[in-house]
């Protein structure tokens, strides 16, 4: 992840959708980290950053969300509860223990049946409307659902620099992937820890 948060919110390391909504806070584990989305008309800059609502379709959840303010912020309230379920999910993987699917199944089971796609731009997305507020949340559930159902279970990472704590799908060819990328957290915990090496040790 970057320093920048603004650049950070455009990175998407994970691979899959409900990895890169995991990572929308940045330096996760570390002593200060810095929220991605905080409101929801940056929840919605996301999903149009990230491909998973339509051009139109965000701009009708602008207008919608600005309408109306009391139930955006519950739908906020539960994008982060969302997020810290797929944390602890996510968590489990990576040390190879079993997801607690209550969570998941209770907001799955409220879910309208999955639409087709439509063309955006140079992509597919689901052909949702922006009629309902909630529609952000929706394609991170059903990306959830792909990777709990698929071998891209099993090959869950979490990146190695300190204090990031972003998720990815590890899909090199051994199952080495350090970081969340390379030449961001990769590059700079290298440099970090070279720095230590050549620092000189103080004597008591």
């Amino acid at each position: 992840m970057s320093r920048d948060p603004a650049r950070a919110a455009t990175q998407f390391f994970g691979g899959r959708v409900c990895l890169d909504f995991a990572n929308t806070m940045d330096w996760r584990t570390s002593d200060a980290p810095q929220e991605l989305i905080p409101d929801y008309a940056a929840f919605l800059s996301w999903s149009n950053a990230r491909g998973t609502l339509a051009s139109k379709t965000v701009a009708r959840l602008r207008v919608l969300g600005a309408r109306k303010p009391t139930a955006v912020e519950a739908i906020m309230r539960d994008a982060r509860a969302l997020r810290g379920e797929i944390w602890e999910a996510a968590d489990a993987l990576c040390g190879g223990k079993s997801v607690r699917l209550a969570p998941f199944n209770r907001l799955l089971a409220a879910l309208p049946a999955q639409p087709g796609l439509v063309r955006d731009g140079a992509g597919y997305v689901h052909d949702l409307r922006g009629a309902d507020p909630e529609e952000p949340l929706w394609p991170v559930l059903w990306s959830l659902t792909a990777l709990l159902s698929s071998k891209d279970a099993a090959r869950l990472g979490c990146c190695q620099a300190q204090g990031c704590g972003w998720f990815f799908v590890d899909e090199s060819p051994n199952h080495s992937r350090a970081w969340c990328s390379s030449e961001v957290c990769g590059n700079r915990e290298r440099a970090r820890r070279a720095y230590s090496k050549r620092r000189p040790v103080r004597s008591p």
